[in-house]
C-alpha cells in the first residue's frame, strides 16, 4: 500500500461514494480480506481502517465511464460519452462539474466507477445547469 504522501487528493464525497453503504462493492471486499473466519461463521463488518485500507487499494486501479442520460418518452438509456483508464481523471475527481461542463456541456451525466470489469459504483450529474431533457424544439 503507498505512504500517504504518495495519494492523491481525495475530496469527502468520492471517499463516501466508494466506501459508504449505497454502494458495497469496496465494504465486501473488505470484509471477505479476512482471513480469520471458519467455515459457517458469520464474518463482522469490518474496521473504518479496514475500509479505508481497501479504498486504497482498490480506487488506484479504477477507470472510468462518462455516460449521457437520454431519455426518450417513457425508456431512459444512456450513451457513452469517454472513459477514462486509473490515474488519468484527476481533474475529473477534484473539480467534478467544472470538468464535466467544459469536456462534455450541458447534460445530465453519469459517471460510473470500475475496478476492472466490477461495477463500483456510480453518480449522476446536472451539469452546467441542465434542468431537464430537451423536448426537440416542442413545447
Amino acid at each position: 500500500m503507498p505512504n500517504q504522501s504518495e495519494k492523491p487528493t481525495v475530496p469527502g464525497w468520492l471517499y463516501k461514494l466508494f466506501t459508504g453503504h449505497q454502494y458495497p462493492y469496496v465494504r465486501r471486499q473488505a470484509k471477505f480480506a479476512n482471513r480469520d473466519v471458519k467455515p459457517g461463521e458469520e464474518r463482522p463488518e469490518p474496521t473504518a481502517e479496514a475500509i479505508k485500507e481497501k479504498f486504497w487499494e482498490i480506487f488506484p486501479r479504477c477507470s472510468v465511464k462518462i455516460l449521457e442520460e437520454v431519455k426518450a418518452g417513457m425508456i431512459v438509456s444512456f450513451t457513452e460519452l469517454g472513459s477514462y483508464e486509473p490515474g488519468t481523471y484527476q481533474e475529473l475527481v477534484e473539480r467534478p462539474e467544472e470538468f464535466l461542463a467544459r469536456t462534455y456541456g450541458k447534460k445530465k451525466i453519469k459517471v460510473n466507477f470500475y475496478d476492472g470489469e466490477n461495477f463500483v459504483c456510480t453518480i449522476n450529474f446536472k451539469v452546467a445547469g441542465w434542468t431537464g431533457h430537451d423536448d426537440n424544439g416542442t413545447s
